[in-house]
């Protein structure tokens, strides 16, 4: 165990560069928790924050109401072992002076959050076969689909584009994205899916580090329950055969699935990124992801398209199975346009461009490994700064403020 934790963040599509705001935190190190694949049992005081709803980030300051801002003396308190603000929270949350708990701050309402702090720049370097890195630090994209079948005029080239250049902005910019499926929309036995990556392939080029797709459904016939590839019901679509050839092909991947292995140039972590495809789902990638999941390294990431609970898909149960005999340290989905942390080790990001759901807005995650141990979960709105959440569990509610065409 190094001591090392997550900080998990959600980025929004700005004007500028990206912003976000951070509340709550979550344990290091359990296979119950974002943290490392080994079963080491946490402090249970460690867990200081509670699940909380949602606030609408895009309150009026006439909401503050009983919230005392970060720099008011009030009465909740600061977890043992943290440094707080006055008012006894932490990361600009407001103290609810009525219950003496920590909540996210509404825009207009004390502190709404600080600019995104990336951390030191990471040294190393990341290849199309991993890496070393000092720490791990990625953005996550997800769900750049259009709105309906063949809709290429509708393809959401500017939100992608937008996602693409906050990345690029981010001080340090991270050497890798991760994406996590449905890059195209469109009739599995036509060409408008292979002209809609190609429009993703511009709008991502605006980002200088790489990238690592899953695939997603619509890579297969646009069915929650179709799997393609040799041998199996829906064969081999042009939707298919277009992902292989623009997303995968360029970084040297041949097939639907695939691993991606980094480590610290001193070998204190090891970290290991398994691309399931659910959507292509075979005897032989269960075997393989068994084998994978149970070499031994310090963090484990499985990125898969549809989450847990959708059990149509071919790949989701069987993989979940797999999943459940291993430690692993985060399960990062899509399909969902939203964001959200789905489980105590699944969070979904699928926001990136594709018709929004859950009352959020266009964005990425970000994920940095932390030098302290506890993983806090933020969240920031379209085009500017909202509340933060309260980790593990619920994400804030979106600021819905439109500019340059983007809107939600």
């Amino acid at each position: 165990m190094n001591g090392c934790g997550w900080l998990l963040r959600f980025g929004l599509v700005t004007a500028g560069a990206v912003a976000s705001a951070c509340g709550g935190s979550v344990a290091k190190d359990s296979a119950s928790t974002v943290g490392h694949d080994g079963g080491t049992s946490i402090d249970a005081a460690a867990v200081v924050d509670a699940a909380r709803e949602p606030v609408d980030a895009g309150a009026e300051a006439s909401a503050c109401g009983s919230l005392a801002a970060p720099g008011t003396k009030a009465g909740c308190v600061c977890p043992a072992g943290r440094t707080c603000d006055v008012n006894g929270c932490r990361h600009g949350e407001s103290c609810d002076t009525s219950t003496s708990t920590c909540v996210p701050s509404p825009v207009g309402c004390g502190t709404p959050g600080t600019p995104y702090d990336g951390g030191a720049p990471p040294t190393g370097s990341v290849g199309l076969d991993g890496g070393a890195m000092s720490r791990l630090y990625f953005a996550v994209v997800g769900d750049t689909r259009p709105p309906s079948e063949d809709d290429t005029a509708g393809y959401p080239t500017a939100i992608i584009t937008r996602i693409f250049d906050d990345v690029e902005a981010l001080s340090p910019r991270p050497p890798f994205v991760i994406s996590t499926g449905d890059y195209q929309y469109a009739a599995p036995t036509g060409t408008q899916g292979a002209t809609q990556l190609d429009l993703y392939n511009g709008a991502r080029s605006h980002y200088s580090g790489l990238q690592f797709p899953t695939m997603g459904n619509h890579e297969c016939t646009g069915y929650t329950n179709s799997n393609c590839g040799a041998g199996n019901a829906d064969g081999i679509t042009n939707n298919y055969t277009a992902y292989l050839q623009k997303m995968l092909a360029p970084i040297q991947q041949t097939g639907p699935y695939y691993e991606i292995d980094l480590a610290a140039p001193d070998g204190s972590w090891t970290a290991k990124f398994l691309f399931v495809a659910a959507n292509a789902w075979t005897a032989d990638q269960g075997t393989w992801l068994d084998a994978a999941m149970s070499k031994p390294t310090t963090y484990t990431f499985l990125v898969r398209h549809e989450g847990g609970t959708s059990s149509t898909a071919p790949g989701v149960s069987p993989s979940e199975l797999i999943m459940g005999r291993h430690p692993y340290t985060l399960s990062i989905v899509g399909h969902a346009h939203s964001y959200y942390l789905t489980g105590v080790r699944e969070v979904t990001i699928g926001n990136g461009g594709a018709p929004l759901s859950g009352g959020v807005n266009y964005g990425f995650g970000m994920v940095s490994q932390q030098p302290d141990g506890f993983s806090p979960l933020c969240a920031a709105g379209l085009l500017g700064v909202i509340s933060p959440t309260r980790a593990p569990f619920v994400s804030a509610a979106l600021n819905t403020l439109a500019s340059a065409g983007v809107t939600s």
